[in-house]
C-alpha cells in the first residue's frame, strides 16, 4: 500500500515540477485576466483561461522568442530562466484573442464589434 502512495506522491511532484504545467499554469492567470480586463460572460472567461494555459504550455520556449521579437529585446533576454513565466503569462492574455481574430478572419469576418456590420 506505501508502494502506491510513494508512486503516486512522485508522480504529483514530477507533474507540479514540470516546465509545461508551469507555464500552463502563467498562462492560464495571463487568460483570467483578459477575461477581467474585459468583463466577459462565465463561459467566454473560462474559455479564455483554458486556452492561455494550452497556448502558453503549447508555445513552451518559442513564446519568449516571439515576446522578445515583439518587444524588441535583445536576443540575448531569450534563454532567461525567470523571463519564461513572464512570456507565457502575455501569451496567455493575447493568444486567445489573437485567435479569436484570426478565426473571425478566416470564417469572412473582419473581427469587429457584433452589430456595425463588420466595419471596425
Amino acid at each position: 500500500m506505501n508502494d502506491d502512495q510513494g508512486f503516486v506522491a512522485a508522480v504529483l511532484r514530477e507533474l507540479a515540477a514540470s516546465t509545461a504545467v508551469i507555464l500552463a499554469a502563467w498562462g492560464a492567470l495571463g487568460g483570467a485576466t483578459n477575461a477581467l480586463t474585459t468583463r466577459m460572460r462565465l463561459r467566454d472567461a473560462l474559455r479564455h483561461i483554458l486556452l492561455g494555459g494550452l497556448i502558453a504550455a503549447g508555445m513552451g520556449s518559442l513564446s519568449m522568442a516571439l515576446v522578445t521579437f515583439w518587444l524588441g529585446l535583445p536576443p540575448e533576454t531569450i534563454p532567461a530562466g525567470s523571463a519564461a513565466g513572464s512570456a507565457a503569462y502575455l501569451v496567455g492574455v493575447f493568444g486567445p484573442a489573437f485567435i479569436e481574430v484570426a478565426l473571425a478572419r478566416l470564417k469572412g469576418g473582419r473581427g469587429g464589434a457584433e452589430g456595425d456590420g463588420g466595419n471596425a
